[in-house]
C-alpha cells in the first residue's frame, strides 16, 4: 500500500516531506519514502497493514481542522505497487476488482501514465477483457479501477471516485460551503 503524491515540478521533496509529516508524525502510520524519478511525483509507501482509503479520509479531516497542505497537490491511494508489466497490471487490477465490484455495480478504468511505452488503450482493453461483470459507466461509476504507471512502477487501486486527496477538490468543496 502506497500513496502517489503530486506536486509542482521541483517541489517533490517538499510534497513528500509534507505528506510524510501528516501521515507518519500526525496520524501515526509507519511509512517509507520512495523516489519516482519523474518530475512532480513522489511515492510514500505505507509499511503498516492499513487501509489506504481510511488514511486519505484522515488526511481530509486533518486539513479541514488544521488548514490545507501547501506542497501536495494530490495524494492518490495505491493498494498495490508493482513493477510495470502489462500481464501483472491486469492480474492485480482484476483481483482487486473481484474483491469490490459486484454484478450490480458500475465501473470505469482510469489510466495515468508517465514515461512508459505502454499505451493507455492497450491497458484498458486488456483489463476490460478480463472483467465480465458489472456495467461500464464512464460518467458516474460506483468504482474506478485506477492505474498509475510511473516508469518502471505501477500503482493499482479499485476505489470509489473522488477518494483521493486533491487540493483542487478541497477548494471546490470550500467554495460550495461544505
Amino acid at each position: 500500500m502506497s500513496f502517489l503524491i503530486s506536486s509542482q515540478r521541483s517541489f517533490e521533496r517538499d510534497a513528500l516531506s509534507e505528506a510524510y509529516y501528516v501521515i507518519s508524525d500526525v496520524l501515526g502510520y509507519k511509512t517509507r519514502p520512495l523516489k519516482s524519478r519523474v518530475p512532480g511525483l513522489a511515492i510514500l509507501r505505507l509499511i503498516d497493514e492499513t487501509d489506504p482509503f481510511r488514511v486519505i479520509k484522515e488526511i481530509k479531516q486533518y486539513t479541514q481542522e488544521k488548514g490545507p497542505l501547501v506542497a501536495c497537490l494530490k495524494i492518490v491511494p495505491l493498494e498495490r505497487l508493482i513493477k510495470t508489466n502489462l500481464p501483472k497490471i491486469v492480474e492485480n487490477a482484476v483481483s482487486l476488482a473481484k474483491l469490490r465490484i459486484t454484478p450490480t455495480n458500475t465501473w470505469k478504468i482510469h489510466v495515468r501514465k508517465r514515461q512508459t511505452t505502454l499505451r493507455t488503450l492497450q491497458v484498458i482493453e486488456k483489463i476490460a477483457e478480463e472483467i465480465n461483470w458489472g456495467v461500464v459507466n464512464l460518467t458516474s461509476p460506483d468504482f474506478e479501477i485506477r492505474i498509475e504507471i510511473i516508469r518502471d512502477l505501477t500503482g493499482v487501486s479499485v476505489m470509489e471516485p473522488n477518494l483521493e486527496f486533491s487540493l483542487a477538490y478541497l477548494m471546490k468543496e470550500e467554495s460550495r460551503g461544505y
